[in-house]
């Protein structure tokens, strides 16, 4: 469910959004794109029906709700902030989830009834059919593809420590990232050259939950702003890791 202690807010695709429909450039439209597939988390509302089981307990089942247009086409709501929710629902108190993107896109796999999703029904919105959030959904894939993640062998060497030239925009953008995904704790940047030359910045990341989940959301963010050497990420985890940031200062902790 929602929390209301820390409410979900995208004020950076809220001005995105403001931005587009006041000129829709495809520098615009590609930014508004980048937010809602990468960065924004979203308020669905939905509608919790008890559920007696077998074993005599109960469970809420969670039906979410559909906004329809004026051609009577059925679409998943996406909401940037409570709002725009409440444009929705009213003042009344109902429930609603946060969702990503890519909560959407599976949903939209095998939700027959809606169409595709819209962001801010109610307001400035942005509705993207099935097709486009399908294409999103691939693009993402493809370029976490160009990040890796590095297995070391016990008998491989490399070089590694501080970067020569430090990515900080690329280290920003990350940082802008991991502010809504709670499971990642810290990261550490390093640079390393393997025995054959090839030189990397390598991302270490202290993180709970899906790796894989979290290591294509990173990705994806050091990807919109490119550093010139590759990024590669590795679990803090292990010990090749935590030896390549001993006593190294993180360039992200999340606030306790």
């Amino acid at each position: 469910m929602a929390d209301m202690k820390n409410p979900v807010t995208n004020p950076q695709l809220v001005e995105a959004l403001k931005a587009l429909h006041q000129e829709k450039t495809p520098f615009n439209q590609g930014r508004v794109l980048e937010l809602v597939a990468t960065r924004a988390n979203f308020l669905a509302p939905v509608v919790l029906t008890p559920v007696e089981q077998g074993d005599g307990k109960k469970k809420a089942a969670i039906q979410f709700q559909l906004v329809t247009n004026k051609d009577g086409q059925a679409f998943l709501p996406a909401f940037t902030d409570l709002e725009e929710l409440k444009k929705f629902v009213g003042d009344k108190q109902g429930q609603s989830v946060v969702l990503r993107f890519d909560n959407y896109a599976a949903m939209l796999e095998k939700e027959s009834k809606a169409l595709g999703m819209v962001v801010n029904p109610m307001g400035l919105s942005l509705t993207l059919d099935r097709g486009t959030v399908a294409r999103l959904a691939a693009k993402k894939a493809e370029l976490a593809k160009a990040f890796s993640e590095q297995k070391m062998e016990q008998d491989t060497q490399v070089m590694i420590g501080d970067p020569v030239i430090t990515p900080e925009e690329t280290l920003e953008a990350v940082c802008q990232a991991v502010e809504s995904m709670e499971e990642v704790a810290r990261l550490w940047v390093r640079q390393m050259v393997r025995p054959d030359g090839v030189q990397s910045y390598v991302i270490v990341v202290d993180h709970s939950g899906d790796q894989n989940e979290i290591f294509q959301q990173i990705a994806q963010a050091a990807r919109s702003k490119p550093a010139k050497l590759p990024v590669d990420m590795i679990p803090y985890g292990t010990p090749f890791a935590q030896t390549a940031v001993d006593g190294v200062e993180p360039f992200y902790t999340r606030d306790v």
